[in-house]
């Protein structure tokens, strides 16, 4: 991956241990108001109940099927006990990488394999499984012209909310340049974990070899911003 240049952060303060030490229920059918700052040194810490996030995920909101071939493929026999839990599960857990499925069944496939492969604090879980996402997009064909165009992780930033589109249908995020290294990730309406869309754009500042510090702000009506420093 590109090599940026390390510099100083920028962004407000705030206390970056306050929120380590609480555990939290990610929200549900009602979002948890919170702010905080996240680095990749302190993790986070509580549950995530699955069966809330699950239920406020719209049936028409859908993801390639490029983002569920690893996690099924590591699950083993887990898949089939998981298959009639699934809304539109793929025959013999198939999945072709650019045909769209639900993005409910999604996230059931990620939580099972989250916390295998994360054991502990399913929040910290989802964050570090979502990292590796951008791994999985890098390594398609899209992603591979992408990163050879892109040098630093304000632009691949500022060309994620269009890469989101291209590989969801349904959620909805904007971008806006705030400095030179800092970027402002908005979800207007998060219908999910954020804690997963937080190691997305952790993973998109570490493929470059930085190191991501990210203001992180939760509203009660799901508006989700991530502003992001390195």
């Amino acid at each position: 991956m590109p090599r940026g240049s390390k510099g100083k952060l920028a962004g407000p303060r705030i206390d970056e241990n306050r929120w380590s030490r609480r555990t939290v229920i990610t929200f549900g059918e009602a979002a948890m108001p919170e702010r905080f700052v996240a680095t990749t040194k302190t993790p986070l810490d509580g549950d995530v109940d699955l069966a809330a996030v699950v239920a406020v995920i719209p049936r028409t909101f859908e993801i390639r099927g490029m983002f569920f071939t690893r996690y099924v493929a590591a699950m083993g026999e887990e898949w089939e006990r998981l298959f009639p839990e699934l809304d539109a599960p793929a025959k013999h857990g198939r999945y072709h990488a650019f045909e769209s499925y639900p993005i409910r069944d999604y996230m059931r496939v990620f939580d099972r394999v989250a916390r295998a492969r994360f054991p502990g604090s399913t929040r910290e879980a989802y964050r570090l499984l979502a990292r590796g996402e951008v791994d999985v997009f890098a390594q398609s064909t899209l992603g591979k012209v992408t990163f050879s165009m892109t040098r630093d992780p304000g632009a691949i930033l500022m060309r994620y909310p269009d890469l989101f589109k291209v590989m969801t249908t349904g959620p909805e995020i904007h971008g806006e340049r705030i400095g030179d290294r800092h970027v402002r990730i908005t979800h207007p309406e998060y219908r999910g974990a954020w804690e997963q869309g937080l190691g997305v754009v952790e993973g998109l500042v570490l493929a470059f070899d930085e190191e991501p510090r990210v203001d992180v702000e939760v509203d009660d009506d799901r508006r989700v911003v991530f502003d992001v420093t390195w």
